[in-house]
């Protein structure tokens, strides 16, 4: 049984002046090892549109544990072993789609929900971009803190969706690697099958 452990709260220093903010209210809730201050909506029913259709997208793959990319990927090529008449190999990745179902939470799809639902410095608010998305990222990829800090935030959204007591995700997740990266082996596997196949045609 998982047990939530009280996260630490990170020091909000003082306000700089910021864009984030100026036209809908938020709330600071992290500053990232490189200054950066990190925003969330006072209420989340401000969020504009664009964002918010982003957000409920990203909610629904974090509830699948699966990215829209690898479940693309995996979904075509169950259609080729289908075309084919290879089964086995398609029951195969239905069955790996199957057991991330049951997965408590999942970093990739987490960290797409936390790009959704916080803002950073001289973002937009009232907008959606794949250039800031981008940049979180790449913060989140390179500051630990950070990141543990918004996996546990994200996840505190999806069970606002779910049946699910909150657990210790940080713990669950470091405990569940080995189970969560073979799903990209399988898609690595695929790419290079298909390759090879393209390089003898």
């Amino acid at each position: 049984m998982w047990f939530s452990k009280k996260q630490k709260e990170q020091p909000i220093a003082e306000k700089k002046d910021y864009t984030v903010g100026t036209k809908i209210p938020m709330q600071q809730v992290f500053i990232d090892k490189n200054g950066n201050n990190w925003y969330k909506y006072e209420n989340n029913l401000t969020m504009p549109a664009k964002r918010a259709i982003s957000a409920e997208v990203a909610t629904r793959f974090a509830d699948m544990n699966l990215t829209k990319p690898i479940l693309k990927k995996l979904i075509e090529k169950m259609k080729e072993f289908a075309n084919s008449g290879n089964v086995v190999d398609m029951f195969y990745l239905l069955s790996e789609i199957e057991f991330r179902l049951e997965y408590l939470g999942e970093e990739k799809t987490l960290i797409e929900l936390s790009v959704c639902y916080f803002c950073i410095d001289g973002e937009d608010e009232t907008d959606f971009s794949e250039v800031w998305s981008k940049k979180k990222r790449e913060i989140l990829d390179n500051d630990l803190e950070a990141r543990a800090f918004f996996l546990n935030m994200a996840y505190r959204l999806t069970i606002n969706y779910s049946n699910t007591s909150e657990v210790d995700i940080l713990e669950y997740l470091k405990l569940n690697k080995v189970e969560d990266e073979r799903i990209y082996h399988i898609i690595q596997e695929l790419k290079s099958e298909d390759m090879s196949m393209t390089s003898t045609t």
